[in-house]
């Protein structure tokens, strides 16, 4: 059996809430959440990525998981 690290947010929401996805857990935004975030960014950069990712997954958690990618899929 492999050992592969996982993602800390991926695990608590699908293996250990069994969630589909962040928005649907009503800890949003978590520690975890909060406390990752793209080291390449400013403070400035990283907080209006961070309001972006979860306003994301609040409209993902409104709209459904399906609505949701056919919207993203006209804006990419």
């Amino acid at each position: 059996m492999m050992n592969v690290e996982s993602c800390p947010l991926y695990n608590c929401c699908v293996n250990t809430k069994q969630l589909e996805h962040c928005g649907l857990c009503s800890e949003l935004p978590c520690e975890t959440f909060l406390a990752l975030r793209d080291p390449t960014l400013s403070d400035e950069e990283a907080e209006k990525a961070l309001i972006a990712r979860q306003n994301d997954l609040i409209k993902r958690k409104e709209v459904g998981t399906e609505q949701w990618l056919k919207e993203k899929e006209k804006t990419a």
